[in-house]
């Protein structure tokens, strides 16, 4: 087994009725070439076989199994399991029904390490991901290119107006955990976000150049099926119809830069404290303002715009 770091690694998972592709999830999770120390299971009231299948691995010595006893949504649980974690362990979060690559942990922690964030600054890593679908088939070879996540730089400023960062792929430091344990109860904004505005803002952030994920695509899971680059000329119709009304435009964004202010606003700087309330202050604005200071923001930060 290859080793990046001394510091012990935990995976948390999240599972809920993920019977289906849950056993494929864990065998990928076990042939890593860098074995967590601790995988974390919390399972969220499911009511198909997702309880006997975890039954299966509970004899592992590095496993810990939890049930809860009523449904409590993926941020929730999510949160309770990073918040079981020991302190001074990094910490991985992993779906229920996608696929790692063997060198996933290994390449993730050699990165996060590279950061060199002092012990008690947040920082995480995260990556691309390989777009599958239902039979285990190729859709796109690259999820930021499925949603022109590509084209533009990742840093504070893009970050604000659309999360490029998804939960599966983050392994992060044990300073995140307090990141973690701020984050209000909500369904407005996903922990993935919650977690990468630290690392954007007052934390360490990066991406690691190739995708070490099969994310599965499925029924229940359609996060990103309407973000094809493809529908690029579709979504600039919808902004031009709604131009002149109000909109639902950067609704997730505001509540989350709303959420963070208040939560971290005196770990900002004063310019990233300026742009976030700048965020802010559209929530009822016309759609057309709203747009504006979106390209603005995107406008310092393009590598290919229309690629």
């Amino acid at each position: 087994m290859s080793t990046n770091s001394t510091t012990p690694l935990a995976v948390v998972l999240a599972t809920c009725n993920g019977a289906a592709y849950l056993e494929q999830q864990l065998q990928s999770l076990l042939q890593q070439t860098r074995s967590p120390d601790l995988i974390l299971i919390f399972d969220d009231a499911s009511d198909d076989a997702t309880p006997q299948l975890l039954e299966k691995y509970a004899s592992l010595p590095t496993v810990k199994i939890s049930k809860n006893d009523k449904r409590i949504g993926a941020n929730e649980n999510f949160k309770q399991a990073v918040a079981a974690v020991p302190d001074g362990f990094d910490i991985a979060f992993c779906d229920q029904d996608d696929y790692w690559l063997p060198e996933k942990l290994e390449r993730s922690v050699e990165l996060l390490h590279a950061l060199n964030a002092e012990p008690q600054q947040p920082a995480l890593i995260y990556s691309d991901l390989i777009l599958m679908d239902e039979q285990d088939q190729m859709i796109n070879a690259s999820v930021h290119q499925q949603r022109g996540q590509h084209r533009y730089q990742h840093v504070w400023d893009t970050f604000m107006y659309g999360n490029m960062v998804s939960g599966c792929t983050i392994v992060m430091n044990s300073a995140m955990k307090q990141v973690m344990a701020a984050m209000p109860p909500t369904e407005e904004f996903i922990y993935d976000a919650w977690l990468a505005m630290a690392g954007f803002s007052f934390g360490k952030i990066a991406c690691l150049p190739a995708p070490l994920i099969r994310y599965r695509q499925h029924s229940r899971n359609l996060t990103f099926a309407d973000h094809r680059a493809s529908n690029r000329w579709g979504r600039w119709r919808k902004h031009l119809t709604q131009l002149f009304h109000p909109s639902d435009f950067l609704q997730e964004e505001i509540a989350l830069a709303k959420a963070f202010h208040k939560a971290f606003h005196h770990r900002l700087s004063s310019e990233q404290a300026g742009t976030l309330m700048q965020l802010i202050q559209l929530e009822h604005a016309p759609h057309w303002k709203k747009k504006i200071i979106f390209e603005k923001s995107f406008r310092p930060y393009w590598l290919n715009r229309f690629s």
